[in-house]
């Protein structure tokens, strides 16, 4: 009983000094395009509006076809520092018109795992020009001109993203243009990306525009109209 007690006496001795096991690490930053990005299986979407994901990672590009027509889609690239805004061909309106940006920085590659509302990643884009195209691809001089903007973006844990997608860690990305010369009313907008699902929700001005549930033609871009 002796040999019994004693070596008990040193399981407890060696187990109150060893160290508890240490928490998992949390990772310093993380690839936005796992955010971007969703998995084919759940395209295309509808909701608000009619809307389908067409990826490229070879030439590092994610467009979104909206409204299922071919010819209105917005289209975002990315290098291994920043993503940035290549086009807007899906105006208000269901006009023909578009624009891209001369600078078009967007969101980082990588973003700050910890970044919060009241913390978040910003970037100023003070010197960025915007570059309007009629539906001839011509430029529009008076609506190119200087157009700065500032982003924000940060993680939300757990957003709930619909029943089809349910809860996901969601990139929340905000837009606001500004007039450096004048204030102006809030122009902000909000893109909202959940984790392994890519865009379903878009809002400005307290509109929401939802389009989070599955189904809904896969329509193809129309890269004709895209003036470059």
């Amino acid at each position: 009983m002796r040999r019994i007690g004693g070596a008990l006496a040193a399981l407890i001795l060696l187990t109150s000094c060893s160290s508890p096991p240490a928490p998992s690490p949390v990772p310093a930053s993380i690839d936005v395009l796992s955010y971007l990005i969703g998995a084919d299986a759940l395209w295309p979407r509808r909701g608000n509006h009619g809307q389908h994901q067409i990826a490229d990672l070879a030439q590092r590009e994610v467009c979104w076809i909206k409204y299922a027509n071919p010819r209105r889609f917005e289209c975002w690239r990315w290098d291994d520092a920043s993503v940035y805004h290549a086009v807007d061909h899906a105006l208000d309106g269901d006009s023909n018109e578009s624009y891209r940006f001369t600078d078009g920085r967007w969101l980082p590659r990588y973003l700050d795992a910890h970044a919060t509302p009241e913390v978040p990643w910003t970037l100023d884009v003070s010197a960025n020009q915007i570059v309007w195209f009629d539906a001839s691809c011509q430029i529009v001089p008076a609506r190119s001109y200087l157009f700065p903007y500032r982003m924000r973006a940060w993680i939300e844990p757990r957003l709930d993203a619909g029943p089809d997608l349910g809860r996901r860690d969601t990139l929340v990305l905000e837009y606001e243009p500004y007039d450096p010369a004048a204030p102006a009313p809030d122009q902000r907008e909000r893109f909202y990306f959940g984790l392994g699902a890519g865009w379903y929700r878009w809002e400005r001005a307290g509109f929401v525009d939802l389009f989070n549930r599955l189904g809904g033609p896969a329509v193809a871009m129309n890269r004709s109209v895209w003036c470059n």
